[in-house]
């Protein structure tokens, strides 16, 4: 492994760890809980791309293919939002 790519994996790694640590104390934040899901599914959304395209090499693969493997994030914000509105209803079973 040569040092660039070394460099790489450090920084990225120390961007994951950051971005860890700021999820953290979220929780300790003084704003809606609304607020704090939306922060979260931010980072989280941030991070998961961070891997894919260091750790999974998604860089150096076609245009194509990213595309495609980045199709159900949109689904996956939605089915959340989805469920973020469906909270405030007791549903009876």
């Amino acid at each position: 492994m040569d040092n660039d790519q070394k460099r790489t994996y450090l920084y990225n790694a120390m961007w994951l760890t950051i971005l860890t640590i700021m999820e953290l104390g979220i929780n300790h934040l003084t704003t809606e809980k609304s607020i704090q899901v939306l922060l979260l599914l931010a980072f989280a959304i941030t991070k998961m791309i961070l891997v894919a395209t260091i750790y999974m090499h998604l860089r150096y693969e076609t245009k194509m293919l990213r595309r495609i493997l980045f199709i159900p994030i949109p689904a996956a914000i939605l089915f959340g939002w989805a469920l973020i509105y469906d909270l405030p209803f007791r549903w009876a079973i």
